[in-house]
């Protein structure tokens, strides 16, 4: 089995705040029309949001994985990284790995952007990715924790907590992940609080020495929210992403505002930036960011 793995790098972020839900009850028919219009938009701005919020947490994920996956070993060493089959990477970000031997566990992975390096998909990172295993992370049931130290994502700031369990078997890789405390703050000083658990198990290319042909199917579900509202987020079918592909190319997702349902749906396998949005009789195609 091959001891790498790069999921969704898919989807950037944009520097939005969820919208806040208010919905006005009254008794004139016009304003029952305006409040019911004003939920759905605002429904849908979740369920928009959602998608980017997610993709956060998802690369810095992707991050520790790959950092964990292709270097020679938990050595101690602090090197610059290197691409590694020509995969997104930022370029000369500083690892760091202490105690400086292969035996002492916990052990502690620093990631360090510095102040800012842009990769060849345009993703933009800054700061520090800090990371707690308790064994070697490529090892059936091992965990990682990953936090944040003065982070930023395409110029977002992360915190939160990460937990990451290696669930992988001689099936393929496989791994679960929860997110507490997660906080999100953009630029414009909005604020947004996440929360969630996202099962990733790989379904293709387990038994071959390219991570090229490699597929993965991700389950889960998650909740967002600001000072005055929040959504409920529920993969309804898991979604399927190709390493080959940048995007994510099949499965639907569910976001619920207060009783009010959007769905995304990513497409029956064809590898391109689209999705479509559904809220009751609306529908919006949406493009996915890089």
């Amino acid at each position: 089995m091959k001891h790498y793995f790069n999921t969704n790098k898919v989807l950037s972020v944009t520097a939005l705040a969820i919208s806040a839900i208010t919905v006005f009850f009254a008794c004139k028919k016009d304003d029952k029309m305006g409040a019911d219009e004003n939920r759905d938009k605002l429904t849908i701005s979740a369920a928009e949001k959602e998608t980017q919020i997610n993709a956060i947490y998802e690369d810095a994920f992707t991050e520790t994985i790959d950092v964990n996956s292709t270097e020679n070993g938990l050595n101690g060493q602090t090197r610059q990284s290197a691409a590694t089959e020509g995969l997104s990477r930022c370029a000369g970000v500083i690892i760091g790995f202490q105690p400086a031997d292969l035996i002492t566990f916990p052990k502690t992975i620093t990631i360090d952007y510095g102040a800012g390096c842009t990769d060849n998909r345009g993703r933009s990172r800054k700061g520090k990715i800090i990371v707690v295993v308790d064994k070697m992370f490529w090892q059936t049931g091992a965990t990682a924790e990953i936090t944040f130290e003065n982070y930023f994502i395409n110029n977002i700031r992360v915190e939160g907590k990460q937990t990451v369990t290696n669930l992988s078997s001689n099936g393929g890789f496989g791994y679960t992940y929860a997110i507490e405390g997660g906080k999100l703050t953009y630029p414009d000083g909005s604020m947004i609080n996440y929360s969630g658990t996202r099962t990733l198990q790989q379904k293709e290319g387990g038994n071959t020495m390219s991570i090229l042909d490699d597929t993965y199917e991700l389950t889960g579900h998650a909740k967002l929210e600001d000072s005055t509202s929040s959504a409920n987020v529920l993969i309804k079918s898991p979604l399927h992403k190709k390493i080959a592909c940048q995007w994510i190319d099949k499965g639907e997702l569910a976001v619920t505002v207060n009783a009010h349902t959007a769905s995304i749906q990513y497409g029956e396998g064809t590898c391109d930036n689209k999705a479509l949005l559904t809220l009751g009789d609306k529908t919006k195609e949406i493009t996915l960011q890089p």
